[in-house]
């Protein structure tokens, strides 16, 4: 593996040549060091460093926090200041760029390496963190069901165009409504919005076959479902609405797991799903992105609106209850 790139910011040249050696005996590379603001932006610009040592006075027109601010702006880079000054004004003003790591000169050569380690290993893992979000970010951008994200009070924090598209309104007008009024007064019952209900009781609610009043006053029957967002205590933060558009049948909200007579199929609009699904042959699972295996209907139940009601069909019910009475 590839030793990480250091680069160096520091105005006091023997000071900096000092770091220097210190860091390629705990064997990093620096390519470069700079003593002032600008030389530091330059060369982060053509360096590309995996982290920067930066201290917090530099000789120029800025100093070390504006530097970093200034290079955070045009990289993700973490940023460790190592510097003689701990007033309070100082560490507020570092607060700002969301330091990696903050030491203070004299150093030692172990919690230097220390605290590069933790800076380098975190900044790793943030950016594999934002990478994940910008693929779930896309992809719900993308997806064709309504998405709709609130707050503990049922308030709007999020639409995907989707939404936007059924509701007739926009994300930045919608921010800050209720569940109800969005959907309009005909899609739940007066009493309680789903998404209330969802984080009340704790559980899914599902809506099936309600109407959805646009803004334009439009009717829409949807199907779909909410879930709470309860954090690692079990804090509920909010809540998940997902739906889509439905030929009309049916009405109301109804908690998962109630006992539902009748099956539905998915309406026209959706079309029939299109691509390959790797399917074992034998114990009829698949796997989903990461290899782990599911039974299909775990499978489909967790990426669609579609739920599924236990019960036996005809061949089997005759085959495990054979003298139920039915035959003569």
């Amino acid at each position: 593996m590839e030793p990480a790139s250091i680069l160096i910011v520091e105005d006091e040249p023997v000071v900096a040549k000092d770091i220097q050696l210190n860091l390629q005996r705990l064997g990093y590379r620096v390519p470069a060091t700079a003593t002032s603001g600008e030389e530091a932006i330059r060369k982060a610009v053509d360096m590309h460093p995996d982290l920067i040592l930066m201290d917090i006075v530099l000789k120029g027109n800025m100093d070390g926090v504006e530097t970093a601010l200034q290079i955070q702006r045009q990289q993700d880079v973490p940023v460790i200041y190592l510097t003689a000054y701990a007033d309070n004004h100082t560490l507020e003003r570092a607060k700002v760029t969301s330091p990696a790591g903050y030491m203070l000169k004299p150093y030692q050569a172990n919690e230097l390496r220390t605290t590069i380690e933790l800076a380098l290993h975190r900044a790793q893992h943030d950016r594999h963190m934002r990478e994940r979000l910008r693929w779930i970010a896309t992809t719900v951008r993308c997806i064709g069901d309504g998405i709709v994200t609130t707050d503990r009070g049922g308030r709007v924090t999020y639409m995907n165009p989707a939404a936007e598209e059924f509701t007739g309104w926009s994300q930045e007008e919608a921010t800050g409504m209720t569940v109800s009024a969005l959907l309009g007064s005909e899609a739940v019952p007066q009493s309680e919005s789903p998404a209330q209900q969802a984080m009340a009781q704790v559980c899914m609610v599902t809506i099936d076959g309600a109407t959805l009043i646009s803004r334009l006053g439009a009717g829409r029957t949807i199907r779909g479902s909410v879930a709470p967002v309860v954090d690692d205590g079990g804090t509920v933060l909010g809540a998940v609405l997902v739906f889509h558009e439905i030929a009309s049948s049916g009405q109301g909200l109804q908690v998962q797991g109630e006992q539902r007579e009748g099956f539905w199929t998915m309406d026209a609009r959706l079309g029939r799903p299109q691509g390959i699904i790797n399917l074992c042959s034998w114990c009829k699972r698949v796997p989903d992105e990461s290899g782990e295996w599911y039974d299909l209907a775990t499978f489909i139940a967790e990426r669609s609106a579609i739920q599924f009601n236990g019960g036996l069909c005809p061949e089997c019910m005759d085959h495990c209850f054979p003298c139920d009475g039915r035959h003569k």
